[in-house]
């Protein structure tokens, strides 16, 4: 089972309260990243942003001190920003300290709090309990519960169940839980949404294409469902509907790396390979790291022959993460660039890692 990614925010003046409920999510398998070092400022850090944009639940620790913080308001709003244009993202927010009505901020009043009545914080314990059962982990020691739909269970609830699942990559039984929201309600664009990307990752492409048809009748201006559209659209070989779909998303989103790096990947199969380039050039000016666009870079300029380019390109990807695929692709250039010895080295690796 795939780590959750989890990012949180707090006050320092919550450390005590932010550190037990780090702890529960990690005891229970969450990959978890917060400001152990109080990092901020007052604007956001480019490690912040990484992380920010890298981890899909985004969870708040919400007191009067973290209200008053321009770091954490900044910390939330942009997690704001980014669940408005993929909502498969997961924002929760986590009471610590009793507050007033008028203290929260308005942007984050629709969003359903972990708090006791009378905007009072649960004892710790049991706010780090009910923040696993919200998010579909299982406390240390305890067994799984069970993930089906719940008889009389909400479709806000049936849809934040799935996407905590999708969070975990638990796609099939997310598929479950979202099927189940858009029977309950099929005008909910958050059900048909999360469903085309979960059915997409099993690769139930038709299904796909069809949920997040429905989902952008619904609401046509979400980047997220447009780009899941043509990833579904490419695996169906319909390509060049696939690139209207890429380039919607990145007008509602110029900065959505999977989708200017989709893009590139239905330009090579179209063979506009220097189109390709500049949209790989573009995942990398978003997202420097995004090891995926740096293997796709060095196979186009490997076909370009620009191969010394092309190196440099495979070694960043393997820098980041290795495949047999990036060793495969490196041995080759090599290989063309005269480097007979250290292509077979290549070789052996790419064959270690079962290529």
């Amino acid at each position: 089972m795939a780590q959750m990614q989890v990012f949180v925010s707090h006050s320092h003046k919550d450390d005590a309260f932010c550190q037990a409920l780090v702890k529960g999510l990690r005891d229970a398998g969450a990959d978890v990243w917060y400001d152990e070092h109080n990092m901020g400022s007052g604007r956001l850090g480019p490690t912040i942003e990484r992380e920010l944009r890298r981890r899909p639940v985004f969870i708040v620790v919400l007191s009067p001190a973290a209200l008053g913080s321009e770091w954490v308001e900044d910390e939330t709003r942009w997690a704001y920003g980014l669940y408005r244009k993929d909502r498969s993202r997961i924002m929760q927010p986590v009471t610590a300290r009793p507050l007033t009505e008028n203290d929260i901020w308005l942007f984050l009043q629709d969003f359903k709090r972990i708090e006791a009545p009378g905007l009072q914080p649960f004892p710790t314990g049991e706010a780090v309990r009910r923040l696993l059962h919200t998010l579909v982990l299982t406390p240390q020691g305890e067994a799984p519960a069970p993930t089906a739909p719940q008889p009389q269970e909400r479709v806000d609830d049936l849809v934040e169940r799935g996407k905590a699942l999708m969070a975990q990559k638990r796609h099939a039984d997310a598929i479950l839980l979202l099927e189940r929201a858009s029977q309950l309600n099929p005008r909910s664009f958050d059900a048909w949404g999360n469903l085309g990307q979960a059915l997409g990752e099993v690769g139930w492409w038709a299904e796909a294409l069809a949920a997040c048809d429905r989902a952008l009748a619904l609401n046509a201006n979400v980047a997220s469902v447009w780009n899941n559209r043509g990833v579904a659209l490419r695996k169906l070989n319909r390509e060049d509907e696939a690139l209207v779909a890429y380039d919607r998303a990145l007008d509602l989103n110029p900065s959505a790396p999977d989708a200017w790096n989709n893009k590139g990947w239905a330009l090579i199969t179209l063979k506009q390979y220097d189109e390709a380039l500049a949209a790989f050039d573009q995942t990398l000016a978003v997202e420097p790291t995004y090891a995926k666009a740096w293997g796709a870079r060095g196979f186009v300029l490997y076909g370009l022959l620009r191969y010394d380019e092309a190196l440099a390109a495979l070694d960043r990807a393997l820098a980041l993460e290795e495949t047999a695929m990036r060793w495969t692709n490196k041995a080759s250039t090599l290989r063309a660039l005269g480097r007979m010895s250290e292509a077979e080295a290549a070789e052996r690796r790419a064959m270690e890692m079962g290529g």
